[in-house]
């Protein structure tokens, strides 16, 4: 009796058991007994399509194996385009089929008919993915979501619901983005609140600065709907954050002189790499504190910022730092502050602004009301809850009008509280963005002198 090999497949199995290709089987060997033929080897491809262009491994190894003939379900199981026809074609040997006979390949009859109906089929194909690509377009300017779901939401029936916790995690990076800081501090300090990332389904729950940067470049979370790599148009979805808020993000992430910035290690000190010595015009590095010594024993010197092109200038980094903070703080916190940094003409960022400062006091009167006794703690968190969302609200308008690198929360009252909270980065890139610093030869064994620090305003 002759040996043949059964081939079965099956396009998509949704259930994941195998039902399909098994049931084929069962069909393939029924087929052989009447043939009287030995099956010697069952080939099964599942889940994998015939015309994805994807590799089908047991397809490639029955080929491999050359059966002396092929019991399958139908043509279109063993293949659909004429490349793979050609390859059973190589193998000179027939194809038994349950529903449509046999294919004796080794005649030119039998070429023939199966050629003629691999072509059809190719064409059946091809006629498919036109449809399924009209048809996608269509979904997506009509605002229909796409078929994967982003981080943030979920899917309810054709559409997206918000998931209110990661949509909490997605305005905070969103915000933080804004403020300049890193992508890799803000993924080191979700990864220590033990928030997991969009990766978790895949065994990997922790954040990294490229999948933040995926996560918040999403114009999905700004309500829009993108195909093939063009905006089509607004969603039919809640978006998490604003079209605004998105440009924005988009601009800041895409900035060269940010990718600059934060290349290589993540900084450690406030000037280093950013004031630049006034003898040669390099950059200026911090060098750690050493001893020395001299005629009267040995001193230890302080860590410092110095010229490791020209070394002709050398000064105590804690004095540089504590002076060009002070003046770039005192100048944040004046009331014309906005207007000495706003870029434009912008009214409304003025009014923003007031409109701040007013929301200020008031939440700094709830706060005491709630201390003598005269608000419960209930009616505090509903006052003190509105008046942050309409304070966000004027933030956003007032951080519109400045620069991409100084949050809005750096200008006006309580400046230096705010500014000690913000990490290094964000300092750095503030300090960078707003003024040039620049340290002057002084030389060696005189007190400091404010004055042998140059500080310009770019702004």
């Amino acid at each position: 009796m002759t040996q043949a090999a059964i081939y079965c497949r099956i396009s998509m199995d949704r259930t994941g058991e195998s039902a399909g290709v098994e049931r084929q089987e069962a069909d393939c060997r029924q087929l052989a007994d009447r043939l009287g033929l030995t099956i010697g080897q069952v080939y099964v491809d599942n889940d994998i399509s015939a015309t994805s262009g994807k590799e089908r491994p047991a397809f490639e190894r029955m080929l491999g194996d050359r059966p002396a003939a092929v019991v399958t379900w139908a043509q279109d199981r063993l293949l659909r385009l004429s490349a793979d026809l050609e390859k059973v074609i190589s193998l000179n040997i027939p194809v038994h089929m349950v529903t449509q006979g046999s294919l004796d390949l080794a005649t030119p009859a039998g070429r023939a008919v199966a050629r003629t109906v691999a072509a059809w089929s190719t064409f059946e194909t091809e006629q498919k993915g036109l449809r399924q690509r009209a048809a996608n377009v269509q979904r997506a300017k009509q605002g229909k979501p796409a078929p994967s779901v982003g981080y943030g939401y979920r899917r309810d029936g054709d559409g997206l619901v918000i998931v209110d916790d990661q949509a909490a995690v997605v305005r905070e990076v969103a915000r933080r983005v804004l403020e300049g800081e890193p992508l890799r501090s803000i993924a080191a300090d979700l990864n220590a609140r033990g928030i997991e990332s969009p990766r978790r389904t895949t065994g990997s729950g922790i954040w990294t600065g490229t999948t933040l940067r995926q996560m918040i470049l999403r114009e999905s979370l700004a309500g829009l709907r993108r195909y093939r790599g063009e905006t089509v148009g607004a969603g039919l979805w809640e978006p998490i954050i604003t079209p605004d808020d998105h440009e924005r993000i988009v601009a800041v992430l895409n900035d060269p002189a940010r990718a600059k910035h934060y290349a290589g290690r993540a900084p450690k000190h406030l000037l280093a790499g950013i004031a630049e010595c006034g003898k040669c015009g390099a950059r200026m590095k911090r060098s750690p504190g050493r001893m020395t010594t001299t005629k009267s024993g040995t001193k230890r010197q302080p860590a410092a910022y110095s010229c490791a092109a020209c070394y002709g200038v050398r000064r105590k980094q804690s004095t540089v730092d504590e002076l060009v903070t002070a003046v770039l703080l005192a100048r944040l916190e004046r009331p014309d502050a906005l207007d000495l940094f706003r870029q434009g003409d912008d009214d409304a960022a003025t009014e923003a602004r007031d409109a701040i400062a007013a929301i200020d006091a008031r939440l700094s009167n709830a706060a005491d009301a709630y201390a003598a006794g005269a608000l419960e703690l209930d009616q505090l968190t509903r006052i003190t809850a509105q008046l942050r969302a309409d304070r966000d609200a004027h933030a956003a308008t007032v951080a519109r009008s400045l620069p991409a690198a100084l949050p809005a929360d750096l200008i006006g009252p309580q400046v230096a509280e705010r500014w000690a909270s913000k990490s290094i980065d964000v300092q750095r890139l503030v300090l960078s963005s707003v003024l040039r610093v620049t340290i002057l030869p002084a030389g060696s064994g005189r007190d400091f002198d404010p004055a042998s620090v140059r500080i310009d305003w770019l702004q």
